[in-house]
């Protein structure tokens, strides 16, 4: 897997968060076989952590929860893999980036529990993915070859 490179977005698309990431580079890593790839100009606004539990675990941008987030992140948007395949990733990606397995699993739980909202997307993840395809078309790209349809 390449390495993660993120840019700051002082004016994330409305879809998203206050604070969000861009992704400055495509990134890929293999599940099962296939390969993920996460497009250049992706915004994700790091991991689901509620700020009342940032001191057990960290603020959503921790270094080490980012590559396993974005690519979380993706999969809700894209459904290349299913929910659970999915959150079996981001667990391989805490685990790979450094997290103890406690917290991952902790992680893991939270978004096996509380991920049915973000799992279906809404008309505005919709929109957004639209946005996303027409800046990747304009950059000479094919939104398909990210699993984009």
């Amino acid at each position: 897997m390449a390495d993660l490179m993120l840019l700051p977005v002082v004016k994330p698309d409305k879809n998203k968060l206050e604070d969000a990431y861009e992704v400055a580079e495509d990134v890929a890593t293999k599940q099962a076989g296939a390969t993920i790839r996460v497009p250049k100009f992706f915004q994700f606004d790091g991991a689901s952590i509620p700020p009342l539990a940032w001191q057990l675990i960290g603020t959503p941008f921790q270094p080490r929860f980012m590559t396993a987030a974005v690519f979380h992140d993706w999969l809700y948007h894209t459904h290349q893999l299913d929910r659970d395949s999915s959150d079996a990733l981001f667990y391989a990606l805490l685990v790979a980036s450094g997290v103890r397995k406690t917290k991952a699993a902790l992680m893991l739980g939270a978004v096996q529990s509380f991920g049915d909202w973000y799992w279906e997307n809404d008309k505005d993840d919709r929109d957004y993915l639209r946005r996303l395809a027409e800046r990747i078309r304009a950059d000479d790209r094919d939104p398909t070859d990210y699993g984009m349809s």
